[in-house]
């Protein structure tokens, strides 16, 4: 007899995530979208860090099933609004306009991981860990260059290094545009 499947994965600050813990609490998330930008609003965490100005908590969902001989996989590039904070007195809207481009990279990434997951053809028995190996590497390529990003700009501070990265994922945005739908579905092989 045939079963659905269906397994969450998730990975906000560096975390992957199987299953609900004991002290869930509600999550508010802004699912990234081509036409709206966050805001200073929407940074409604506390400061945990207070050598910095902001933190912006982004990560991609990847929820994963089988059905039938199908596997839908649903990814979603996210803000974490109770998790993202700002120091007020610095709340600039240069700031912000790098911020925004955190979340434009993480979907990039989700891009470029719906592009991976789309060609392969596992086995029924393996679909999950090979989601799971995309996603671990998306997650680990895209820490990497949210470092990067945060280096060569300064944290926003660089105009024309911004300007040159703001340039660089809005190409990578439209590069993977046939990506951007947040299901993909692949066969799975029995």
């Amino acid at each position: 007899m045939k079963f659905n499947r269906i397994i969450a994965l998730m990975l906000p600050a560096a975390i992957l995530t199987f299953g609900f813990s004991g002290n869930r609490g509600i999550r508010d998330m802004v699912e990234w979208n081509e036409s709206q930008k966050i805001s200073w609003e929407d940074y409604k965490g506390k400061i945990t860090d207070t050598s910095k100005i902001t933190s912006s908590c982004c990560g991609i969902y990847c929820i994963p099933q089988v059905i039938g001989d199908s596997g839908i996989i649903t990814i979603v590039a996210y803000f974490d609004r109770n998790k993202s904070w700002v120091s007020r007195k610095h709340s600039d809207s240069l700031l912000l306009i790098h911020e925004q481009g955190h979340f434009d990279l993480t979907e990039v990434y989700a891009r470029k991981l719906r592009k991976k997951i789309s060609s392969i053809r596992p086995a029924e028995e393996n679909f999950s860990a090979e989601i799971k190996k995309f996603y671990s590497w998306a997650w680990d390529d895209l820490q990497k260059q949210h470092a990067a990003y945060d280096k060569a700009t300064d944290h926003g501070a660089i105009d024309f290094a911004q300007r040159t990265w703001d340039k660089y994922i809005d190409e990578h945005l439209n590069l993977y545009k046939n990506f951007s739908s947040s299901e993909v579905r692949i066969r799975v092989v029995n």
